[in-house]
């Protein structure tokens, strides 16, 4: 168990230099938790189950675990060689229960671990793109439907195209019904970027990867963010929060026996 003089710890994954925590740890940096990243991208090793990683780790109890996004695909395994790793690590982690936040690339791999299948939209979504709630019932989302239409910084070309048996959607964007969806009790991927803000998306919009490359949308997209980061905010950061919030619940309480098709 966590101990009593440690903050309550959340391992990140880093799968790109150019896509960091960012709002997010700043979030839940403000809700209490240790935020420690493995850099994967820049090779730093990264083991591929929890026992493994909770050695990495040390004394304190590991209480979730966040992948993050990038411009590479989540099955580019010749390419980025750690995906095999983080994917089997991912894995482990639903099995155990560990609440696992996916965003973009990491709810692809998130996917991808439990037999989901990657595909790629009929256009990329770049920018700004809302989405809508289809399970209002879902205990972190459900209630943004009473928000919509749900603004959200989007940057990808491929998708969760179908997710594994024990999955549920909760919200879709006109390209892509997989925006948000759950595995496990507190397992969630999200297709978008809570993360990003307007310098984040600047620095994508300079860097202009194949997704961008193939969009419609060339010019300005970092100041259209900027224009929408109060909103964006007042969104997703209390979601996230909330997520987080449930995460601590879980140190107390412990998590239910999954059910017998996961």
């Amino acid at each position: 168990m966590t101990k009593p003089d440690s903050a309550p710890l959340i391992v990140v994954i880093q799968n790109a230099p150019d896509v960091p925590l960012n709002l997010v740890g700043k979030w839940l940096a403000e809700s209490g938790f240790d935020l420690r990243t493995i850099h994967a991208y820049a090779r730093q090793p990264l083991p591929s189950d929890l026992d493994s990683l909770q050695g990495w780790v040390g004394d304190t109890e590991i209480l979730a675990i966040i992948a993050l996004g990038g411009s590479i695909g989540a099955l580019d395994d010749e390419e980025s060689p750690w995906l095999v790793v983080e994917r089997a690590l991912l894995k482990d982690a639903i099995d155990n229960q560990l609440p696992v936040l996916g965003l973009c690339l990491g709810a692809q791999l998130l996917a991808a671990s439990k037999g989901g299948e990657i595909g790629r939209a009929p256009r990329p979504e770049i920018g700004l793109h809302q989405i809508t709630i289809s399970d209002t019932t879902d205990p972190i989302f459900g209630k943004l439907s009473n928000e919509e239409p749900l603004p959200t910084i989007q940057w990808h070309q491929d998708i969760v195209a179908t997710l594994p048996p024990s999955a549920t959607t909760i919200a879709s964007s006109a390209l892509c019904r997989n925006q948000i969806f759950r595995i496990g009790e507190l397992q969630y991927g999200l297709q978008f970027h809570p993360e990003a803000d307007q310098t984040i998306v600047g620095m994508w919009e300079k860097k202009g990867d194949e997704a961008y490359q193939r969009s419609e949308k060339r010019i300005g997209i970092a100041n259209e963010v900027a224009g929408q980061m109060t909103r964006l905010e007042a969104i997703w950061k209390p979601a996230i929060k909330r997520w987080g919030e449930l995460v601590l619940a879980r140190v107390s309480t412990p998590p239910r026996p999954p059910s017998p098709h996961q």
